[in-house]
């Protein structure tokens, strides 16, 4: 029986056991950030962050002098400067300049981030695959420490330690594993979910992998409890219901009954478990309820856009102003605004929201022209769409858990895109390129 368009393997890009051991070590350091090393502008600094930061230093210059800077990557290489040049209008604009520059720095390591894991996915068309399947291990060993935790182990708290700040234990029962926030557990979760659904249909990844990502993503969703996650589960459900109606239809009513009954089930269990704080603005609205207050943050977060419409409040600078826009409504912390437009517009104005309308379409416009072929073509809308959901009520990019995630689901796009860029050196780690095959009579 001929497979599905959708399920064409992509070429013998299995990831094999010494990159995904490589990339999981590599991400576990990424996410050492309670272990300090430094002092700097009154916060530490982590070894987490410090070892990212040297991680895309290196390997950029490593494949800038092997590569160069391919030509499809050289306008992302603008928007990402872009971004940069706006982050630091920002803070010179801020009058908070010392939160600005903290945050700018989050930022920039972020961007750089994602620069290199494109020219990595370009380099080596096996990476995505090798660091999905170790992302999936360290889902399942963050399962495994939240609960952990969360039944009040003494020896996997302390571990735990290294990884989130203790103030982070206010958030149980409710799982947050080695991240700081549960709402990044679960959406890194589904995000991870959804592009190891993607490697398997193209044959990148086998089923197995598919079964324990479905798996620990449900997991992570009713341990978590975070609302915020299923909402680009729903829409990845609706997008692929639409690009795929006639085939649902043909698989029959019942198929397309269970799908819709497992999320609303997901839906119900949390709305459940969280019923107290919705009920709590239940008298105002059904958004207000459903948001948990959200809305007002949205609109404090316009107002500061609105008083600083060109350069903003300066990176993360809202998030300790919320109060000032809000009316006194909440008490002064850390409370961001929750939506990733609002959030670029309230801290770097319109210059930011340029710059980052740039990288999106420098980074997508590309796949859409080119497309992934008949394996993947589906996809890039199917992303396009899911991505933007990521931050409708929320906003993670701070979070270097979630920008890894987030990095390397572009980068198995562009992998698929551009599958065989020759090397100068070929690497049999996870260089998979085919070579060339050479004219006969020649030795």
């Amino acid at each position: 029986m001929a497979l599905p368009k959708y399920l064409v393997p992509a070429g013998d890009l299995m990831p094999n056991a010494i990159a995904t051991a490589l990339c999981l070590a590599v991400y576990l350091l990424f996410c050492l950030q309670q272990v300090v090393i430094a002092d700097w502008l009154g916060s530490g600094v982590s070894l987490g962050a410090t070892a990212i930061r040297v991680f895309v230093g290196a390997v950029s210059v490593w494949l800038w002098r092997r590569q160069g800077i391919p030509p499809v990557l050289r306008l992302p290489f603008l928007a990402v400067l872009a971004c940069m040049a706006a982050l630091a209008a920002s803070v010179l604009m801020s009058a908070h300049p010392v939160i600005a520059v903290k945050f700018a720095i989050k930022y920039c390591t972020a961007l750089l981030l994602l620069w290199t894991f494109l020219n990595l996915a370009l380099a080596f068309p096996a990476f995505p695959p090798a660091a999905a399947r170790a992302a999936l291990l360290a889902l399942w060993g963050n399962i495994l420490l939240g609960m952990g935790v969360r039944f009040d182990s003494p020896a996997l708290k302390s571990f735990s330690l290294a990884f989130h700040p203790e103030a982070s234990f206010k958030y149980l029962p409710r799982v947050s594993g080695i991240y700081e926030h549960p709402a990044i557990f679960g959406a890194t979760s589904v995000m991870l979910a959804l592009l190891v659904f993607q490697l398997y249909a193209q044959g990148r990844l086998t089923k197995p992998a598919l079964l324990w990502a479905i798996l620990g993503a449900c997991l992570a969703l009713l341990l978590t409890e975070s609302r915020n996650a299923l909402v680009p589960l729903l829409a990845f459900a609706g997008g692929m219901a639409w690009l795929r109606r006639r085939e649902l239809l043909a698989a029959g009513a019942w198929r397309i009954a269970g799908s819709i009954g497992l999320l609303a089930a997901f839906l119900s269990f949390i709305l459940w478990r969280r019923h107290a704080e919705l009920t709590s603005a239940i008298h105002e609205s059904p958004l207000t309820a459903f948001s948990l207050g959200r809305t007002y943050i949205w609109a404090g977060a316009f107002e500061a856009w609105r008083s600083h419409p060109w350069f903003g409040l300066g990176a993360g600078v809202f998030q300790f102003l919320t109060p000032d826009y809000t009316g006194g409504r909440f008490d002064r912390g850390e409370l961001h605004a929750h939506n990733v437009l609002l959030a670029i517009l309230s801290e770097t104005g319109l210059a930011g929201l340029s710059a980052y309308a740039l990288l999106i379409y420098s980074l997508w416009m590309p796949l859409i022209k080119r497309g992934l072929g008949d394996a993947g073509r589906q996809w890039v809308p199917l992303w396009l769409l899911v991505l933007p959901s990521f931050g409708l009520f929320d906003f993670y990019l701070p979070f270097y858990g979630f920008s890894i995630h987030l990095a390397l689901v572009i980068a198995n796009q562009y992998a698929l895109a551009y599958p065989c860029r020759m090397n100068r050196r070929n690497s049999p780690l996870m260089n998979t390129c085919p070579q060339k095959p050479r004219k006969a009579g020649r030795a």
